[in-house]
């Protein structure tokens, strides 16, 4: 464990934070029929909470924007964004593709681009979506990035930010290490908390259900819907390598670490003994110099010890910046077979390849109530 005295405050993780909205529940509330959505949803079976969310009247959505709107300073603030007329035209565009074709049509989504390393995107539960500059530039075309933008509105129109059960809010990974470095968790541990921390968020069928709204967008569009599904599983293996070179660089150092505190408390204990001999026998040469060596490999080895517990620190800044920039979007939005499973059987049913019955449940529930209201 290490010591209290050696904390280490990353504030690397303050800048490259993803953004903490945790509050955002708080304030929705105080929104009369936002708050009758959630209590009568989380009621409901999924299928008749999605209807209820397609179906929201324009009270209601008007709203969800207000909401989002006045927690929009809050998500922006210490982040610099983005103000290249053509990048925000390029992403505009396809956001206002989308959202014609949306269950929401009415409702004129904006899309905000913060400069960040970071891979990721997020909706507030209103009609504005944040997308990073890392993840516009690991696209490898508009397809994969009208598949982002649509899953992202998907979260939007399905109101699953106000329908969570579980969580209420978006994960934001870089508060969590900047607590989790706080702790001073071994290296198990904080990898733990950090896989912990990641996978917060938004429920899976809720993933699930902005999956499959994001294939039927972006088919309306005109865009292949298949696309952002090799944009996530390029980079989920890319994010899994780096990932597993900074845990092991976490690990050796913590072990290396670890020994050093072993070693500096044996020298302590040669110390306390040389010591107690000394004042035993005052006038022995032989004494004095086992003190005084014992004094030197003390100090030796609090040094050794200080400067391993730097690298160890280091390296979990290391693993940090990289879980903060590569890693969120994987775990909210991984790309697993069951993911990849649903994307392709709702796209074969939505083309007619396959009949609804030999899709997964959830596209089982989902595209009746999408095909049943329709735009």
């Amino acid at each position: 464990m290490i010591s209290r005295s050696k904390r280490y405050r990353f504030p690397e993780a303050q800048r490259i934070t993803c953004v903490i909205i945790h509050w955002t529940f708080l304030i929705l509330v105080g929104c009369s029929s936002v708050v009758q959505l959630v209590k009568t949803s989380l009621g409901l079976n999924p299928e008749q909470g999605l209807e209820m969310a397609l179906t929201r009247t324009p009270a209601q959505w008007e709203e969800a924007k207000s909401r989002a709107a006045a927690v929009d300073p809050k998500v922006t603030k210490g982040m610099k964004l983005n103000r290249d007329p053509a990048l925000n035209k390029r992403l505009q565009t396809m956001v206002d593709r989308l959202q014609v074709v949306s269950h929401a049509p009415q409702i004129p989504f904006r899309v905000k681009i913060i400069e960040s390393e970071q891979i990721n995107a997020f909706n507030t539960g209103g009609e504005l979506v944040y997308v990073y500059t890392g993840l516009i530039n690991d696209v490898k075309s508009d397809d994969e990035l009208a598949g982002i933008l649509a899953h992202e509105m998907g979260h939007g129109i399905g109101a699953h930010l106000q329908r969570e059960q579980r969580s209420m809010f978006l994960p934001s990974i870089g508060v969590a290490l900047t607590s989790i470095a706080l702790q001073n968790k071994n290296a198990d541990q904080v990898i733990g908390l950090v896989n912990q921390a990641a996978s917060s968020g938004y429920s899976r069928r809720h993933e699930r259900e902005a999956d499959i709204l994001s294939v039927v967008y972006t088919y309306r569009a005109g865009y292949n819907p298949l696309s952002f599904e090799d944009f996530f599983q390029r980079i989920r293996k890319r994010a899994d390598q780096v990932k597993q070179k900074k845990e092991k660089g976490l690990r050796k150092n913590y072990v290396a670490y670890q020994q050093t505190a072993q070693n500096l408390e044996q020298k302590k204990r040669d110390y306390a003994i040389s010591n107690s001999n000394l004042q035993k026998h005052p006038n022995s040469r032989q004494a004095r110099n086992q003190f005084q060596q014992a004094q030197i490999n003390l100090q030796k080895e609090k040094k050794e010890h200080d400067r391993q517990y730097m690298r160890y620190q280091k390296s979990y800044q290391s693993y940090a910046q990289a879980v903060s920039q590569l890693f969120p979007i994987f775990q909210s939005h991984p790309a697993d077979p069951e993911r990849v499973n649903i994307i392709t059987k709702t796209y074969q049913y939505i083309k007619g390849e396959i009949p609804l019955a030999q899709t997964p449940s959830s596209v089982q529930y989902i595209m009746p109530v999408v095909e049943k209201i329709g735009r």
